[in-house]
């Protein structure tokens, strides 16, 4: 995503109010259409709003410095693979293979993968009965 940065962050409380505010106005923007600039913000204690002190063209305007106590992490991209296969089937993957593999419809996926347990249950039924069984039996016999 665009990088924002906030200023005047005093205590904990102004930068949870501050996040939550950037949240809401990142997602308006996002869903007009439009794109989130990267600025840097003020953070207006008495209106809980940020505002816009200037706009940053590029990451180097940021004038990163590297911090010289920490040492650079560098993860290969194998690790990366073989962490990336140990996840779990997240919801909507699990959404996505049964419309795709299985021909469910999306809302009769989305119903069975809304409930870890129930997914799990399903998973069950398939192995020992028709998919198109399993969900009519899930979705409407119970």
């Amino acid at each position: 995503g665009t990088r924002c940065e906030i200023k005047n962050l005093n205590s904990i409380y102004y930068v949870v109010q501050a996040i939550d505010y950037e949240i809401q106005r990142q997602i308006e923007i996002l869903e007009s259409g439009e794109k989130i600039s990267q600025d840097t913000l003020l953070f207006d204690v008495s209106l809980g709003k940020t505002k816009v002190m200037r706009n940053k063209e590029d990451a180097s305007d940021y004038r990163y410095f590297p911090e010289p106590d920490l040492l650079p992490v560098e993860i290969s991209q194998s690790k990366i693979d073989s962490i990336r296969s140990s996840l779990p089937e997240l919801p909507d993957q699990k959404k996505l293979r049964y419309v795709r593999e299985l021909s469910i419809n999306e809302y009769d996926a989305d119903v069975i993968t809304s409930d870890k347990a129930i997914a799990n249950y399903f998973e069950e039924l398939i192995k020992k009965h028709d998919s198109k069984l399993a969900v009519t039996w899930l979705t409407v016999e119970l």
